[in-house]
Formats: C-alpha cells, sequence, structure tokens
C-alpha cells in the first residue's frame, strides 16, 4: 500500500505456457478495485527450458516503495542462467520509477528473493533470498544506485542442488561454488544451512541496525517456524547479534507500523494474523 493506491505482484502467463511478473496498482476503494497494470516483465520465461520450470518456487515479487520508485524483485523462474544475464529482468532486484514506469537493474544474481528493504536514511537495501538445498542469504548492498551489484547465483551459493543427476551442461552454468568472493561476487552477511524457509525483512528501530526475519520451512530444529532478531554493527556490513524466537508458525509476511511499535505478521500454518507489540522495557 503507497498513499492510497495498493499494488500487487503476480505470476502471469502471458501467452501458453510462458509466465512472466506484473504488478497492477489501483487506488483503494472498500466496494470495488479497479486494477490497471504498472509494470511486467518485457519477457516471459517458457515451461519448456532445461533447467526446468517452477515460478512459485522461483518469482520473488517483493515490493518496497520510496516517494519516486518501487523496488522489485524477482526470481529466476527456476531457469538459472537468467539471473546472470543482463538482458533479461529475472534473478534481479529491478528500480520502477512511478511517473515513467521504466525499470533499471539495481542487482543481479539472485535466486528467489523474498525480502527486502531500503534504508532511504543509510543507503543500503537490505535483502533475504532462499536458497536450493540450503544457502537461505541475507544481503546487504550499500550505495544501490552506484553500479550493478552481482550476488551470484547461480555461479555461488552455499546451499546444493535438490538433485544429483543433472547434466554437465546444467552443472557448468549452475555450480553453486562455496566462496562468492572468490569470483568476484557478493559475499551474503548470513546463510543458513540448513535453510530457514527465509521470507520477509522488516526494521524494527529507526537507525535501521535492528531488523526481524521471517522463518518459513517446517522444523523448529532448524530454526524454522518463527523469528530471527538481528542486529548489525554501526557501519551496517556484517551482523553482531542473532537471535532465533520459535513460535511453531510459517511466518510468511510481517508489516510494522510507522512508529516501529506494533507489528502484524501472517501465520501461514494456521492462516492466522498475529499482532505484536514492543515493550517500553
Amino acid at each position: 500500500v503507497i498513499g492510497d493506491n495498493l499494488y500487487v505482484s503476480f505470476i502471469n502467463e502471458k501467452k501458453e505456457n510462458c509466465f512472466n511478473l506484473k504488478i497492477l496498482v489501483s487506488k483503494i476503494n472498500r466496494e470495488k478495485l479497479d486494477f490497471k497494470k504498472f509494470y511486467e516483465t518485457s519477457e516471459c520465461v517458457d515451461k519448456k527450458n532445461k533447467h526446468g520450470y517452477l515460478a512459485h518456487q522461483g518469482a520473488g515479487g517483493r515490493m518496497f516503495a520510496t516517494d519516486s520508485s518501487l523496488y522489485f524483485t524477482t526470481g529466476e523462474f527456476r531457469n538459472r542462467p537468467l539471473a546472470q544475464k543482463v538482458d533479461n529482468d529475472y534473478g534481479k532486484i529491478l528500480n520502477i520509477e512511478f511517473k515513467s514506469k521504466k525499470s533499471k537493474i539495481i542487482s543481479l544474481g539472485h535466486r528467489n528473493p523474498q525480502g527486502l528493504y531500503y534504508s532511504e536514511k543509510n543507503n543500503f537495501i537490505i535483502s533475504t533470498e532462499h536458497g536450493p538445498k540450503g544457502g537461505d542469504e541475507i544481503n546487504i548492498n550499500h550505495e544501490p544506485q552506484k553500479k550493478i551489484k552481482n550476488f551470484g547465483w547461480p555461479l555461488a551459493s552455499y546451499g546444493e542442488h535438490y538433485y544429483k543427476n543433472y547434466s554437465k551442461e546444467i552443472l557448468d552454468q549452475a555450480p553453486l561454488n562455496k566462496s562468492h568472493k572468490k569470483y568476484g561476487l557478493e559475499e551474503p552477511i548470513k546463510y543458513f544451512v540448513p535453510s530457514i524457509g527465509i521470507s520477509e525483512i522488516i526494521s524494527l528501530d529507526v537507525d535501521d541496525k535492528e531488523f526481524l526475519i521471517g522463518a518459513m520451512g517446517n522444523e523448529i530444529a532448524e530454526q524454522d517456524l518463527g523469528l530471527h532478531l538481528i542486529k548489525l554493527d554501526n557501519k551496517r556490513k556484517k551482523i553482531i547479534k542473532h537471535k532465533y524466537i520459535p513460535l511453531n508458525e510459517r511466518v510468511r509476511d510481517m508489516v510494522i507500523s510507522k512508529n516501529k511499535k506494533i507489528l502484524i505478521l501472517f501465520l501461514e500454518t494456521t492462516s492466522s494474523l498475529a499482532i505484536i507489540k514492543k515493550s517500553p522495557y
């Protein structure tokens, strides 16, 4: 929700068996919502490609607004090489201007970013991203407008492929090297092995040093089904505190009030809403 407008992103079948991402916008109206197209990724991803097709597990779709533009995450729809190419919108974080509706790539090398926050005060993006079998990530991009940064997927990942019988061609395109820095790529500030089913990230303080992250998954023993609290150092370059809070619920989405005192969570396991009030102590 931005002002009196409601923006919705979704997976769209642009033509038969070929899918893209689309953003619609409508004025908020309690009786009827009249949606119009705001943006769509230019090309579609064909279901028939060498890397397979699982769009619902690799679409991205998170949005975060400033006064003039919208940041938007896209996944690679399990067509892994797309994330490393700048001639498409997939596996990227994009910035879309409200007036012109023109987009530009902010970063590439993303698998499926599901959490997104931009600190205008300190000019950095912090995002969360689903890895494959292991390798969920928290990434930070300082001065994101300065140059396009590459966060590595599928050249580097601390996770593993789900299957072992991929062809040499596919493994050459998606080697999942265990170092990002060695190959000139951006390292995550934190990764999770096993994965936690990482989801939304929200800022808890006005200085943008403390963040809350949702976790889905199915195993409390793996720190799924709850919340992760992190605190960054003064330069926002590394995590100096991390605490896991089990809820026994898949935390899909979170929003926080403007005064940072009330959180609303969507709990997917029971399909319910929860309200958390920050203690003054």
